[in-house]
Protein backbone atom coordinates (compact mmCIF):
# COMPACT_ATOMS: atom_id res chain seq x y z
CA UNK A 1 0.00 0.00 0.00
CA UNK A 2 1.24 3.24 -0.73
CA UNK A 3 2.31 5.85 1.87
CA UNK A 4 1.33 9.62 1.96
CA UNK A 5 2.17 12.26 4.13
CA UNK A 6 1.01 15.87 3.83
CA UNK A 7 2.38 19.49 4.10
CA UNK A 8 0.37 22.16 4.79
CA UNK A 9 1.55 25.97 3.51
CA UNK A 10 0.21 27.98 6.67
CA UNK A 11 2.69 30.55 7.56
CA UNK A 12 1.94 33.95 4.93
CA UNK A 13 1.21 37.28 4.69
CA UNK A 14 -1.34 38.27 2.95
CA UNK A 15 -0.98 42.03 2.60
CA UNK A 16 -4.64 42.67 1.13
CA UNK A 17 -6.05 41.69 3.94
CA UNK A 18 -4.44 44.01 6.24
CA UNK A 19 -4.95 44.64 10.04
CA UNK A 20 -6.40 41.07 10.11
CA UNK A 21 -3.28 40.12 9.40
CA UNK A 22 -1.08 42.41 11.21
CA UNK A 23 -0.43 39.65 13.78
CA UNK A 24 -0.90 36.63 12.41
CA UNK A 25 -0.76 34.84 9.20
CA UNK A 26 -3.81 34.21 6.83
CA UNK A 27 -4.42 30.48 7.64
CA UNK A 28 -5.07 31.66 11.72
CA UNK A 29 -7.64 34.70 10.14
CA UNK A 30 -11.33 33.79 11.98
CA UNK A 31 -13.16 32.55 9.28
CA UNK A 32 -17.18 31.65 10.10
CA UNK A 33 -17.39 32.85 13.37
CA UNK A 34 -16.19 29.88 15.43
CA UNK A 35 -13.09 28.89 13.13
CA UNK A 36 -9.74 29.33 11.83
CA UNK A 37 -9.22 29.15 8.52
CA UNK A 38 -6.85 26.43 8.72
CA UNK A 39 -9.18 24.53 10.34
CA UNK A 40 -11.00 23.51 6.77
CA UNK A 41 -7.63 22.18 5.70
CA UNK A 42 -6.63 20.11 8.75
CA UNK A 43 -10.92 18.36 8.98
CA UNK A 44 -10.10 17.43 5.13
CA UNK A 45 -7.02 15.41 6.34
CA UNK A 46 -8.60 14.37 9.25
CA UNK A 47 -11.90 12.92 7.28
CA UNK A 48 -8.27 10.69 5.02
CA UNK A 49 -7.68 8.17 6.68
CA UNK A 50 -4.78 7.29 4.40
CA UNK A 51 -3.07 10.75 6.29
CA UNK A 52 -1.06 9.75 9.12
CA UNK A 53 1.39 12.33 9.58
CA UNK A 54 1.19 16.17 8.52
CA UNK A 55 3.77 19.13 8.26
CA UNK A 56 2.83 22.75 8.45
CA UNK A 57 5.15 25.05 7.24
CA UNK A 58 4.71 28.23 9.22
CA UNK A 59 6.91 31.58 9.48
CA UNK A 60 4.98 34.73 9.90
CA UNK A 61 4.14 35.89 13.01
CA UNK A 62 3.31 31.88 13.84
CA UNK A 63 2.10 32.41 17.53
CA UNK A 64 -1.38 32.26 17.56
CA UNK A 65 -1.14 29.44 15.06
CA UNK A 66 0.77 27.41 17.00
CA UNK A 67 -1.14 27.53 19.71
CA UNK A 68 -4.32 27.07 17.86
CA UNK A 69 -3.17 23.59 16.51
CA UNK A 70 -1.67 22.46 20.00
CA UNK A 71 -1.44 18.82 19.92
CA UNK A 72 -3.54 18.44 16.80
CA UNK A 73 -5.63 16.45 19.21
CA UNK A 74 -8.76 18.53 17.88
CA UNK A 75 -8.51 16.61 14.69
CA UNK A 76 -7.88 13.08 15.70
CA UNK A 77 -3.48 13.57 14.77
CA UNK A 78 -2.49 12.39 17.93
CA UNK A 79 -0.76 8.73 18.31
CA UNK A 80 2.38 6.34 18.13
CA UNK A 81 2.23 6.39 14.42
CA UNK A 82 0.17 9.68 13.91
CA UNK A 83 0.64 13.08 14.43
CA UNK A 84 0.75 16.93 13.39
CA UNK A 85 4.29 18.30 13.07
CA UNK A 86 5.29 22.36 13.19
CA UNK A 87 7.70 23.24 10.68
CA UNK A 88 9.11 26.48 11.19
CA UNK A 89 12.28 28.32 9.74
CA UNK A 90 15.29 27.16 11.91
CA UNK A 91 19.24 27.81 12.21
CA UNK A 92 21.40 24.77 12.00
CA UNK A 93 25.16 24.28 11.37
CA UNK A 94 24.15 24.76 7.36
CA UNK A 95 20.92 26.30 7.58
CA UNK A 96 20.66 29.57 8.73
CA UNK A 97 18.03 31.80 6.89
CA UNK A 98 13.94 31.94 6.26
CA UNK A 99 12.26 30.82 3.54
CA UNK A 100 12.71 32.27 0.70
CA UNK A 101 9.25 31.16 -0.84
CA UNK A 102 6.77 27.65 -0.89
CA UNK A 103 9.73 25.42 -2.84
CA UNK A 104 12.85 26.63 -0.04
CA UNK A 105 10.37 26.23 2.53
CA UNK A 106 10.18 22.32 1.18
CA UNK A 107 13.39 22.31 0.43
CA UNK A 108 14.78 23.19 3.82
CA UNK A 109 12.26 20.05 5.24
CA UNK A 110 13.42 17.63 3.07
CA UNK A 111 14.44 15.46 6.27
CA UNK A 112 10.84 15.71 7.61
CA UNK A 113 10.34 13.31 4.16
CA UNK A 114 13.46 11.40 4.93
CA UNK A 115 11.71 10.66 8.48
CA UNK A 116 8.41 9.09 7.09
CA UNK A 117 9.95 8.03 3.53
CA UNK A 118 6.58 8.40 1.78
CA UNK A 119 5.67 7.53 -2.00
CA UNK A 120 3.49 10.46 -2.19
CA UNK A 121 3.35 13.93 -0.84
CA UNK A 122 0.40 15.97 -0.45
CA UNK A 123 0.77 19.63 -0.24
CA UNK A 124 -1.94 21.87 0.79
CA UNK A 125 -2.85 25.24 1.77
CA UNK A 126 -3.75 26.28 4.89
CA UNK A 127 -5.99 29.66 4.30
CA UNK A 128 -8.72 28.71 1.96
CA UNK A 129 -12.19 27.47 3.28
CA UNK A 130 -13.54 24.01 1.06
CA UNK A 131 -14.57 20.37 2.08
CA UNK A 132 -12.38 18.09 0.22
CA UNK A 133 -12.05 14.03 0.33
CA UNK A 134 -8.51 13.66 -0.95
CA UNK A 135 -9.01 10.33 -1.68
CA UNK A 136 -10.61 10.75 -5.03
CA UNK A 137 -7.67 12.73 -5.48
CA UNK A 138 -4.69 10.03 -4.30
CA UNK A 139 -6.66 7.43 -6.00
CA UNK A 140 -6.52 9.46 -9.38
CA UNK A 141 -2.76 9.86 -8.96
CA UNK A 142 -2.12 6.31 -8.37
CA UNK A 143 -4.82 4.92 -11.08
CA UNK A 144 -2.43 7.72 -13.80
CA UNK A 145 1.14 6.94 -12.32
CA UNK A 146 1.29 10.75 -12.00
CA UNK A 147 4.22 12.66 -11.08
CA UNK A 148 2.61 15.38 -10.10
CA UNK A 149 -1.13 15.83 -10.09
CA UNK A 150 -2.96 19.26 -9.39
CA UNK A 151 -6.86 19.86 -8.27
CA UNK A 152 -8.61 22.78 -9.72
CA UNK A 153 -12.31 23.85 -9.53
CA UNK A 154 -14.18 26.04 -11.95
CA UNK A 155 -14.45 29.64 -10.98
CA UNK A 156 -17.28 31.80 -12.34
CA UNK A 157 -15.62 35.29 -11.72
CA UNK A 158 -12.27 36.52 -12.98
CA UNK A 159 -10.37 33.23 -13.67
CA UNK A 160 -6.90 35.65 -14.03
CA UNK A 161 -6.27 35.65 -10.33
CA UNK A 162 -5.10 32.03 -10.16
CA UNK A 163 -3.27 29.75 -11.96
CA UNK A 164 -5.21 27.98 -14.93
CA UNK A 165 -4.90 24.64 -16.61
CA UNK A 166 -6.39 23.36 -19.96
CA UNK A 167 -6.67 19.41 -19.31
CA UNK A 168 -7.65 17.24 -22.12
CA UNK A 169 -10.18 14.34 -21.63
CA UNK A 170 -8.03 11.93 -19.83
CA UNK A 171 -7.13 14.98 -17.45
CA UNK A 172 -3.31 15.31 -18.78
CA UNK A 173 -2.42 18.95 -18.30
CA UNK A 174 -1.87 20.68 -21.62
CA UNK A 175 -0.66 24.07 -20.53
CA UNK A 176 -0.59 25.67 -17.31
CA UNK A 177 -0.17 29.88 -16.55
CA UNK A 178 -0.45 31.62 -13.50
CA UNK A 179 -2.60 33.89 -13.50
CA UNK A 180 -3.27 34.06 -17.25
CA UNK A 181 -4.39 38.02 -18.86
CA UNK A 182 -6.49 36.47 -21.20
CA UNK A 183 -7.34 32.52 -19.13
CA UNK A 184 -8.80 30.02 -22.03
CA UNK A 185 -10.69 27.90 -19.29
CA UNK A 186 -11.56 28.60 -15.69
CA UNK A 187 -9.89 25.83 -14.32
CA UNK A 188 -8.42 27.58 -11.35
CA UNK A 189 -5.32 25.78 -9.17
CA UNK A 190 -6.73 25.11 -5.68
CA UNK A 191 -3.17 24.85 -4.53
CA UNK A 192 -3.61 21.39 -3.27
CA UNK A 193 -0.96 18.76 -5.49
CA UNK A 194 0.35 15.48 -4.61
CA UNK A 195 3.72 14.88 -6.05
CA UNK A 196 5.32 11.46 -6.23
CA UNK A 197 8.15 11.99 -3.37
CA UNK A 198 11.21 10.89 -5.49
CA UNK A 199 10.08 13.52 -8.31
CA UNK A 200 9.58 16.23 -6.52
CA UNK A 201 12.86 15.68 -4.02
CA UNK A 202 15.09 15.73 -7.63
CA UNK A 203 13.51 19.02 -8.48
CA UNK A 204 13.85 20.38 -5.37
CA UNK A 205 17.80 19.59 -5.51
CA UNK A 206 17.95 20.51 -8.66
CA UNK A 207 16.41 24.19 -8.75
CA UNK A 208 17.92 25.01 -5.36
CA UNK A 209 21.53 24.36 -6.80
CA UNK A 210 20.75 27.15 -9.64
CA UNK A 211 19.07 29.63 -7.72
CA UNK A 212 20.50 32.57 -6.26
CA UNK A 213 20.83 32.80 -2.48
CA UNK A 214 19.22 36.47 -1.93
CA UNK A 215 16.11 34.80 -4.98
CA UNK A 216 13.30 33.04 -3.41
CA UNK A 217 11.81 29.97 -5.83
CA UNK A 218 8.24 29.07 -5.25
CA UNK A 219 6.09 25.57 -6.61
CA UNK A 220 3.93 27.37 -9.06
CA UNK A 221 6.95 29.32 -10.74
CA UNK A 222 9.76 26.85 -10.52
CA UNK A 223 8.67 23.37 -9.65
CA UNK A 224 5.69 22.73 -11.69
CA UNK A 225 6.65 24.01 -15.11
CA UNK A 226 9.41 22.07 -14.85
CA UNK A 227 7.31 18.80 -14.25
CA UNK A 228 4.23 19.73 -16.57
CA UNK A 229 7.01 20.34 -19.34
CA UNK A 230 8.98 17.72 -18.64
CA UNK A 231 6.94 14.73 -16.75
CA UNK A 232 3.33 13.71 -16.23
CA UNK A 233 1.16 15.63 -15.00
CA UNK A 234 -2.92 15.47 -14.29
CA UNK A 235 -5.08 17.54 -13.42
CA UNK A 236 -8.31 16.19 -10.93
CA UNK A 237 -11.43 18.79 -10.92
CA UNK A 238 -12.71 19.49 -7.84
CA UNK A 239 -16.73 20.33 -7.90
CA UNK A 240 -18.12 22.40 -4.61
CA UNK A 241 -17.81 25.52 -2.79
CA UNK A 242 -14.30 26.72 -2.61
CA UNK A 243 -13.44 30.05 -1.15
CA UNK A 244 -10.01 32.03 -1.60
CA UNK A 245 -10.91 35.40 0.27
CA UNK A 246 -8.08 36.93 -0.39
CA UNK A 247 -8.88 40.08 -0.48
CA UNK A 248 -11.20 41.72 2.62
CA UNK A 249 -14.35 41.88 0.03
CA UNK A 250 -14.11 38.74 -0.87
CA UNK A 251 -13.76 37.61 3.06
CA UNK A 252 -16.70 39.73 3.87
CA UNK A 253 -19.00 38.50 0.89
CA UNK A 254 -17.93 34.96 1.78
CA UNK A 255 -19.64 35.52 5.16
CA UNK A 256 -22.58 37.29 3.77
CA UNK A 257 -22.70 34.05 1.59
CA UNK A 258 -23.46 32.04 4.83
CA UNK A 259 -26.24 33.92 5.71
CA UNK A 260 -30.01 33.98 3.72
CA UNK A 261 -32.40 31.24 3.76
CA UNK A 262 -30.46 29.87 1.15
CA UNK A 263 -26.66 30.48 2.01
CA UNK A 264 -23.83 29.81 -0.67
CA UNK A 265 -21.40 28.47 1.73
CA UNK A 266 -23.61 26.02 4.58
CA UNK A 267 -21.23 26.50 7.12
CA UNK A 268 -23.30 24.69 9.86
CA UNK A 269 -23.60 21.46 7.51
CA UNK A 270 -19.68 21.23 7.24
CA UNK A 271 -18.89 19.88 10.29
CA UNK A 272 -15.39 21.85 10.63
CA UNK A 273 -13.37 20.74 13.19
CA UNK A 274 -11.41 23.02 15.75
CA UNK A 275 -9.35 23.62 18.86
CA UNK A 276 -12.32 25.72 20.78
CA UNK A 277 -10.00 24.96 23.99
CA UNK A 278 -6.92 27.34 23.02
CA UNK A 279 -6.04 29.57 25.71
CA UNK A 280 -9.43 28.34 27.46
CA UNK A 281 -9.91 26.68 30.80
CA UNK A 282 -13.06 25.57 29.66
CA UNK A 283 -15.51 26.04 26.40
CA UNK A 284 -17.73 28.88 25.86
CA UNK A 285 -20.68 29.30 27.94
CA UNK A 286 -24.02 28.67 25.91
CA UNK A 287 -24.72 32.21 23.76
CA UNK A 288 -27.92 34.59 25.91
CA UNK A 289 -30.06 36.53 24.38
CA UNK A 290 -31.49 38.80 27.16
CA UNK A 291 -35.44 39.98 27.12
CA UNK A 292 -35.59 42.41 25.04
CA UNK A 293 -33.09 41.74 22.24
CA UNK A 294 -33.64 40.54 18.82
CA UNK A 295 -31.53 38.16 16.54
CA UNK A 296 -32.47 38.34 12.58
CA UNK A 297 -30.91 35.97 10.40
CA UNK A 298 -27.37 35.87 11.74
CA UNK A 299 -24.45 33.46 13.48
CA UNK A 300 -24.42 33.28 16.84
CA UNK A 301 -21.44 31.58 19.12
CA UNK A 302 -21.13 30.25 22.35
CA UNK A 303 -20.42 32.79 25.05
CA UNK A 304 -21.90 35.45 23.83
CA UNK A 305 -24.12 38.39 25.20
CA UNK A 306 -27.08 39.88 23.38
CA UNK A 307 -29.00 42.59 24.67
CA UNK A 308 -29.49 45.01 22.04
CA UNK A 309 -29.75 44.05 18.00
CA UNK A 310 -27.96 41.75 15.28
CA UNK A 311 -29.18 41.26 12.01
CA UNK A 312 -27.66 39.61 9.15
CA UNK A 313 -24.03 39.53 11.10
CA UNK A 314 -21.85 36.58 12.21
CA UNK A 315 -20.40 37.18 16.07
CA UNK A 316 -17.64 34.96 16.97
CA UNK A 317 -17.20 33.63 20.90
CA UNK A 318 -17.93 35.99 23.63
CA UNK A 319 -19.15 38.82 22.32
CA UNK A 320 -21.24 41.90 24.44
CA UNK A 321 -24.04 43.55 22.24
CA UNK A 322 -25.16 45.74 24.95
CA UNK A 323 -28.65 47.11 25.78
CA UNK A 324 -30.04 49.77 22.61
CA UNK A 325 -26.77 48.78 20.72
CA UNK A 326 -27.65 47.85 16.87
CA UNK A 327 -25.06 45.65 14.81
CA UNK A 328 -26.30 44.83 10.89
CA UNK A 329 -24.32 43.10 7.85
CA UNK A 330 -21.42 42.66 10.40
CA UNK A 331 -18.69 40.33 11.16
CA UNK A 332 -17.46 40.32 14.86
CA UNK A 333 -14.64 38.53 16.66
CA UNK A 334 -13.67 37.41 19.81
CA UNK A 335 -14.22 39.46 22.96
CA UNK A 336 -15.80 42.40 21.48
CA UNK A 337 -17.95 44.67 23.46
CA UNK A 338 -20.28 47.09 22.13
CA UNK A 339 -21.61 49.68 24.24
CA UNK A 340 -25.19 51.05 24.66
CA UNK A 341 -26.48 52.72 21.96
CA UNK A 342 -23.58 52.46 19.25
CA UNK A 343 -24.39 51.13 16.14
CA UNK A 344 -22.21 48.86 13.43
CA UNK A 345 -22.98 48.86 10.04
CA UNK A 346 -21.06 46.87 7.72
CA UNK A 347 -17.94 46.03 10.16
CA UNK A 348 -15.92 43.73 10.24
CA UNK A 349 -13.84 43.88 14.25
CA UNK A 350 -10.93 42.04 15.25
CA UNK A 351 -10.42 40.72 18.79
CA UNK A 352 -10.69 42.57 21.66
CA UNK A 353 -12.11 45.87 19.95
CA UNK A 354 -14.26 47.67 22.15
CA UNK A 355 -16.76 50.29 20.15
CA UNK A 356 -17.83 53.37 22.62
CA UNK A 357 -21.06 54.48 23.85
CA UNK A 358 -23.44 56.51 21.09
CA UNK A 359 -20.61 55.20 18.28
CA UNK A 360 -21.46 54.84 14.95
CA UNK A 361 -19.03 52.86 12.68
CA UNK A 362 -20.07 52.56 8.91
CA UNK A 363 -21.97 55.66 8.16
CA UNK A 364 -22.54 57.56 5.28
CA UNK A 365 -23.93 57.01 1.41
CA UNK A 366 -20.56 57.94 -0.08
CA UNK A 367 -18.00 55.28 -0.18
CA UNK A 368 -14.59 55.70 -2.14
CA UNK A 369 -12.83 52.77 -2.14
CA UNK A 370 -9.88 52.37 1.15
CA UNK A 371 -6.69 54.88 0.52
CA UNK A 372 -4.56 52.47 1.44
CA UNK A 373 -6.10 48.91 0.07
CA UNK A 374 -8.30 50.42 -2.84
CA UNK A 375 -8.05 46.91 -4.63
CA UNK A 376 -9.35 44.97 -1.11
CA UNK A 377 -11.74 47.22 0.16
CA UNK A 378 -14.28 48.86 -2.30
CA UNK A 379 -17.78 47.25 -0.68
CA UNK A 380 -18.40 49.57 2.26
CA UNK A 381 -17.40 47.83 5.06
CA UNK A 382 -14.90 49.25 7.65
CA UNK A 383 -12.30 46.99 9.05
CA UNK A 384 -11.32 47.76 13.38
CA UNK A 385 -7.51 46.08 13.88
CA UNK A 386 -7.28 44.51 17.24
CA UNK A 387 -7.87 46.13 20.34
CA UNK A 388 -9.13 49.63 18.66
CA UNK A 389 -11.05 51.55 21.49
CA UNK A 390 -13.45 53.47 19.35
CA UNK A 391 -14.34 56.60 21.88
CA UNK A 392 -18.13 57.41 23.12
CA UNK A 393 -19.94 59.55 20.45
CA UNK A 394 -17.41 59.00 17.45
CA UNK A 395 -18.33 58.34 13.95
CA UNK A 396 -16.30 56.37 11.32
CA UNK A 397 -17.37 56.17 8.01
CA UNK A 398 -17.29 53.43 5.44
CA UNK A 399 -14.48 51.71 3.31
CA UNK A 400 -12.06 52.76 6.82
CA UNK A 401 -9.00 50.65 8.12
CA UNK A 402 -8.27 51.39 11.66
CA UNK A 403 -4.70 49.87 13.31
CA UNK A 404 -4.45 47.80 16.23
CA UNK A 405 -4.69 49.90 19.36
CA UNK A 406 -5.83 52.76 18.30
CA UNK A 407 -7.73 55.01 20.23
CA UNK A 408 -9.04 58.54 21.49
CA UNK A 409 -5.64 59.55 20.22
CA UNK A 410 -6.00 58.35 16.75
CA UNK A 411 -9.81 58.61 16.16
CA UNK A 412 -9.80 62.41 17.29
CA UNK A 413 -11.27 63.53 13.84
CA UNK A 414 -14.73 63.19 13.77
CA UNK A 415 -16.47 61.85 11.92
CA UNK A 416 -13.76 59.62 10.75
CA UNK A 417 -14.40 60.24 6.61
CA UNK A 418 -14.80 57.45 4.28
CA UNK A 419 -12.05 55.83 2.46
CA UNK A 420 -9.89 56.71 5.24
CA UNK A 421 -7.20 54.44 6.90
CA UNK A 422 -6.38 55.53 10.55
CA UNK A 423 -2.57 54.27 11.16
CA UNK A 424 -1.15 53.27 14.95
CA UNK A 425 2.45 52.57 15.28
CA UNK A 426 3.10 48.89 15.22
CA UNK A 427 5.28 46.33 17.07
Amino acid sequence: MRKTVAIVFAGGCVEEMSVLTFRRPKSAVVFGGAYRMIDFALTNLSNTPVIQNVGILTQYRPSSLVDHIGSGLAWDFVGACRGIHILPPYIGHVKSEWYRGTADALYQNLDFLDIYKPDDVLIISGDHAYMMDYEPLLHFHIEHNADVTMAFTPVKKNPSRFGIAELNTQGKIMSYMEKPEHPRTNFASMTVYVFKRDVLVQELKAHASIVDKPKSFHIYDDILPSIIERRKAYGWVHHGTWEYSRTLDEYYKAHMDMLGNSPGIKITDWNIRTNDMARRLAPPAPARHYPGSKVIDSIICGGCKVEGHVEQSILSPDVHVKKGAVIKNSIIWENVIVEEGAICDRVISDKRTVIGKNTHVGYGDDIPPNNEQPGSLTCGVTVLGMDVHVPDNTVIGRNCIIYPRAAEKELGTNPVPSGTTVQTELD
